[in-house]
């Protein structure tokens, strides 16, 4: 198994993101897929993301066949399944084909949950939606934050009575103001 050159749109995982995104794949997109390609998919991403940021990876029939899934009579799969089961990832979107096979194998892009549509959807039927106390936005884990109604200068605090949802826009437009202020000037 050997990881691609990156291309320019290759997108590189900070160690930092690596828990969320574990998390994501166990909540997110686990459930989605059979064990066989729950496996295969793991596999991907260890010799991926996990081992070096990289999305990227090079893997072939013989070596998926194996390193990925062994009995402990130390069977291995057939070559067909291991071609049915990356098919199968191919087309739920969890593995993108990134190039030609050649004598390495075949080069793919392992998506996160976040990039496939079909665990964003499985995330969204299962998770509260938050919008913004202000101009009622639709947030994300990436828009949101939380502003204290009455400001910390003002004599607020961080009781979860005096923080509201709020996209970064309202919240850095409102600043320090109260929010009768702030609203009315909407």
């Amino acid at each position: 198994m050997e990881t691609g050159a990156a291309s320019v749109g290759d997108r590189d995982s900070s160690a930092l993101e690596l828990p969320l995104i574990i998390q994501e794949i166990v909540d997110d997109l686990q459930p989605l897929l059979s064990p066989y390609e729950v496996a295969f998919y793991w596999h991907l991403f260890r010799h991926s993301l996990a081992e070096n940021g990289s999305s990227l990876l090079r893997v072939s029939t013989r070596g998926l066949q194996r390193g990925v899934v062994r009995s402990n009579r130390s069977e291995t799969i057939s070559p067909q399944h291991v071609r049915d089961t990356l098919t199968a990832l191919e087309t739920f979107g969890a593995i993108r084909k990134e190039g030609e096979p050649n004598r390495d194998g075949t080069p793919y892009r392992v998506l996160i949950p976040d990039e496939i549509e079909v665990c964003r959807k499985f995330r969204a039927e299962r998770t509260p939606t938050y919008k913004c106390r202000y101009c009622n936005k639709q947030l994300t884990r990436f828009t949101a934050t939380l502003d204290h109604v009455k400001p910390i200068a003002e004599g607020g605090d961080n009781s979860f009575e005096n923080l509201v949802t709020a996209c970064l826009g309202c919240n850095s437009r409102k600043q320090k103001r109260p929010v009768g202020d702030f609203v009315a000037e909407q």
